[in-house]
């Protein structure tokens, strides 16, 4: 399918950009949003139908204007990707209060109301997808990660609740879960704090093939789709035996726990 006009969050790097393209190379029309004015307009450069709204999606306004320059130039919006995020890996104690908010308002109240403002568009036409970008962590908790986990397992809440909300409506609302990712911003901070469990590189994916899946859910929408698909199983286990999946990662906690710094006061 083509001729689409689709929103990409995140868009300046990783699987934002690699999306854009894919979407691009389909034929769509995508709309660049990132804080990053400079890398999206290198990306515009490949992509001639593209528009460019450098956007800090923390911020109310800015989530407004995307929504009114998408309106004002393309009239609609066809698919919506909230990719944008970000993860920080580290004990509890550690983070700081700015730390824990920032994740919160990206992860989870970003992408919220982003599709709060787009929705009415797809509704008058009654059709839509909307791609929510998880992760298996949002499916599965992970010692350092917990505020990380938070966001995604409520991203993965409110995609199901608000499927079962538009669907009958013609409005298809999709969440993707990706492992580890090569390569990303995120893949790099994953290695300054470790509790010493590491992802085989089979189970690694580049961020182009999340974005041919991406483009993909946008072509045929399904509820939700785990990349790889080996991670199914995975969060079965952690679903339906979580104690052993607590025991397997106990061993790792304790042995990096014995390098732990004291948390500042």
């Amino acid at each position: 399918m083509s001729g689409r006009v689709v929103i990409v969050t995140g868009a300046s790097s990783g699987i934002g950009e690699a999306t854009a393209r894919a979407f691009g190379r389909a034929g769509d029309m995508v709309v660049l949003v990132a804080r990053r004015a400079a890398l999206l307009e290198r990306l515009a450069g490949e992509l001639p139908d593209s528009l460019v709204i450098p956007a800090d999606l923390t911020q109310v306004d800015d989530l407004a204007r995307v929504v009114d320059r998408t309106r004002s130039h393309f009239g609609v919006v066809d698919v919506l990707v909230n990719n944008a995020g970000a993860g920080r890996y580290d004990w509890l104690e550690h983070l700081s209060e700015d730390d824990i908010r920032s994740q919160i308002r990206i992860n989870l109240t970003a992408p919220i109301l982003l599709t709060r403002a787009v929705l009415p568009m797809m509704l008058r036409r009654r059709r839509g997808v909307i791609i929510n970008i998880g992760s298996v962590a949002g499916r599965i908790g992970a010692p350092t990660l917990s505020i990380y986990n938070a966001t995604k397992f409520g991203l993965d809440g409110f995609t199901e609740a608000l499927r079962r909300e538009v669907g009958p409506l013609g409005i298809h609302v999709c969440i993707i879960y990706p492992g580890p990712v090569a390569g990303t911003e995120f893949g790099q901070e994953a290695r300054r704090v470790s509790v010493g469990v590491k992802t085989p590189s089979v189970l690694r994916r580049s961020a182009d093939q999340v974005a041919v899946a991406i483009v993909d859910l946008a072509d045929r929408p399904r509820p939700r789709r785990v990349l790889p698909g080996i991670y199914g199983a995975a969060v079965a286990v952690n679903a339906l035996v979580p104690s052993m999946v607590d025991a397997v990662v106990a061993r790792a906690t304790r042995r990096a726990q014995q390098t732990r710094r004291p948390a500042a006061t």
